[in-house]
């Protein structure tokens, strides 16, 4: 469907970032918060609900080993990263001035899933070790390699490549990045606390894990609007450097 073209050569500052990403979020409402429904809801309403009691108990819920450990992998890793390819399909097309429904999102990223999923594992795995060696290369790594999942589905890369790919756009900005990134999680981390605090102080169960759906899809949704906004930022900053 034909729409506003979306300019993703554009080189944005902070404010020009998270004001095209709240202008997008409002414009395409319901795509954004409906693809990433698509994938938040079955896992909180059957890892977070089901398995780990939350529906039956709410916040007071003993969660068992399992579901938690489920939970942190599924939304550090899996959830994460699926929507973020979503996002990346949905913004080269709006960047063509064309709007997609779910369906063509959908069948869009499903080919270049498991190669994203591949690279943010790899992501983890390598942030995690260098946390564990002496912190500060850890977070070095991830910021560098944050955008591993945009290059994977954007540039058509494979997990290892797709790491060099961030590095190499990162490369002579890591700061800037590293500034942009924690202003957004502060941002966006606040819009979530707030949402939080009304979820904890809910006493029934299923209302508890409709709100925890709807507050991990608003505050993922943003996330990965803005990071998905900020590789094309990288990239054209990277062209206009060769």
């Amino acid at each position: 469907m034909p729409g506003r073209r979306l300019d993703l050569d554009a080189r944005r500052g902070l404010g020009e970032l998270l004001g095209t990403v709240f202008a997008l979020f409002a414009r395409h409402l319901g795509l954004f918060l409906g693809v990433t429904l698509i994938v938040v809801a079955p896992v909180v309403l059957l890892v977070d609900g089901v398995w780990g009691k939350r529906l039956a108990d709410g916040a007071d819920a003993n969660v068992p080993l399992g579901a938690g450990i489920a939970s942190f992998v599924l939304s550090a890793i899996v959830v994460p990263t699926l929507v973020t390819a979503l996002f990346a399909v949905i913004l080269q097309r709006l960047g063509r001035a064309d709007v997609p429904t779910m369906g063509e999102a959908l069948d869009a990223a499903g080919e270049r899933v498991l190669p994203a999923v591949g690279a943010v594992a790899l992501y983890v795995l390598g942030v995690a070790a260098g946390l564990l060696a002496l912190v500060l290369p850890g977070i070095y790594l991830a910021v560098r390699w944050y955008f591993a999942a945009q290059a994977a589905v954007i540039d058509g890369l494979e997990p290892r490549a797709a790491l060099a790919r961030s590095g190499e756009l990162v490369e002579g900005s890591w700061w800037r990045v590293f500034g942009l990134l924690l202003v957004a999680g502060v941002i966006f981390g606040l819009i979530g606390g707030g949402l939080q605090l009304a979820i904890d102080a809910t006493g029934n169960g299923l209302l508890y894990v409709l709100l925890l759906i709807a507050e991990q899809t608003l505050v993922l949704s943003l996330t990965a609007l803005f990071g998905t906004l900020l590789f094309f930022d990288l990239r054209a900053r990277r062209m206009v450097l060769r």
